[in-house]
């Protein structure tokens, strides 16, 4: 019986050893999607949905990109968003500020009312550390 354990054991200190930095970094990930779902929304604008996130190695290089995705609803113009994020302090991974972009969703104009459906993405990135994801 041991025998076995010890095997079985040292298979889950492996598994451990791999997770820890992945359960880390979604930790990091969804701190920032909070911070900024905590943050107030503009003037004529509401949620649509729930944000999205996900933390991968993008491009090249040996490091963590962290995405989070959301869409809102406002009758706000894609300038008027911008300045209003590009004032925002909402702090991203280690606590610098995460880079901010819209654009409006595909096939959504205006309506009658000036609403219209934008797509904000919020990227950062950190050291690979031990997370496999970004290797």
């Amino acid at each position: 019986m041991v025998a076995l354990l010890s095997p079985v054991m040292a298979l889950g200190l492996l598994v451990l050893l791999f997770m820890i930095p992945m359960w880390v970094n979604d930790g990091k990930l969804a701190g920032m999607i909070s911070r900024f779902e905590r943050h107030p929304l503009p003037p004529k604008t509401e949620w649509v949905g729930q944000g999205e996130g996900s933390v991968a190695l993008r491009g090249n290089g040996n490091h963590c990109d962290y995405l989070a995705r959301f869409t809102l609803e406002t009758g706000l113009s894609i300038p008027e968003l911008k300045n209003y994020y590009d004032r925002a302090k909402i702090v991203g991974i280690d606590g610098d500020r995460p880079y901010i972009t819209m654009r409006a969703q595909q096939a959504s104009k205006p309506t009658a009312h000036g609403v219209q459906a934008v797509i904000v993405e919020l990227s950062d990135s950190t050291g690979a550390g031990l997370d496999l994801r970004c290797h």
